[in-house]
């Protein structure tokens, strides 16, 4: 796959727009056929639902707070890449604000290659991400492996290996990168947390970090259903957000591919229906029960 470091000079680097988009995204590791993809995930859940659990059934539960917070760590070196990649790549902000709308046609746009290739890493970074499941099997805590878990880990591999290799949708570069955002105040918790009790005291945003995905997740629903449903002129002040790109668009007929919007936004509901689920449960019905008891 290559170095963080490797993906980052490259994703900066000045490349000329190829002759066979096809081509060159087959010649990518994972994208050529849905095979890998499908046997990683196979895989996955192969090992998380059965496999893991049955090797561990007899043994004890593994430490490994070393290996996680090595893998914390480089969540939120990886995802900051990305992030970063956007915010000081000198036209990526002002191309995605001058046609995040209205994309340049493939053969004219500079960006082309730049852009597939920062969603290629993204598809990388939601493969990587199915090892926190990996980590809570090993540790034996089944219990957290949830529905809402393996759905979130799966779909995301799933839809964004689809995005990449036949959509080629270029507004989902906002989602992946406010995602890649999330992720980094995510692992950055969990980094600290594995410091030990010492650091933990000071970590009293965790219940927070819930809201900051469930605010993604209103972003991202509005954002692409504004895309999927603008056919007028007018503002549609339902969608309008304190961003100046989505003031923007309110007053454009979109000509993204609309298909990416029809996935993610069915995708990404889910995902926040079952999110909602799990704040309320851990966050409002633990509590008061507790209070009960007490």
């Amino acid at each position: 796959m290559g170095t963080m470091t490797a993906t980052s000079a490259t994703l900066n680097a000045t490349q000329d727009i190829p002759l066979d988009e096809e081509s060159m995204l087959n010649s990518w590791a994972l994208l050529a056929t849905p095979w890998p993809v499908l046997v990683i995930l196979s895989s996955y859940l192969g090992f998380v639902l059965w496999l893991g659990p049955s090797i561990m059934r007899q043994r004890k539960a593994m430490d490994l707070r070393h290996p996680m917070m090595v893998y914390n760590l480089y969540q939120v070196i990886y995802n900051g890449a990305l992030v970063g990649w956007f915010f000081t790549h000198s036209t990526a902000i002002s191309y995605v604000i001058e046609h995040g709308c209205h994309p340049l046609d493939p053969k004219l746009n500079p960006l082309r290659t730049e852009l597939h290739l920062a969603s290629w890493c993204y598809l990388f970074a939601k493969i990587v991400d199915m090892i926190d499941t990996v980590f809570m099997i090993l540790r034996k805590k089944d219990s957290h492996v949830t529905f809402l878990h393996l759905y979130h880990h799966t779909s995301m591999v799933a839809f964004s290996w689809l995005s990449v290799k036949y959509i080629q949708a270029e507004q989902g570069i906002i989602l992946g990168v406010l995602n890649s955002f999330v992720h980094v105040v995510m692992y950055t918790y969990y980094f600290l947390a594995g410091l030990g009790p010492e650091v933990q005291k000071y970590l009293w945003w965790k219940k927070y970090i819930t809201k900051l995905q469930l605010t993604q997740f209103v972003f991202a629903i509005s954002f692409m259903a504004y895309l999927l449903y603008n056919r007028c002129t007018v503002p549609q002040t339902q969608f309008v957000f304190a961003i100046s790109f989505m003031a923007y668009l309110l007053y454009n007929r979109c000509t993204v591919p609309q298909v990416y919007n029809v996935i993610w936004v069915v995708n990404v509901a889910v995902i926040m229906a079952l999110f909602v689920n799990f704040y309320i449960q851990t966050y409002i019905k633990k509590p008061a029960q507790i209070k009960k008891t007490e």
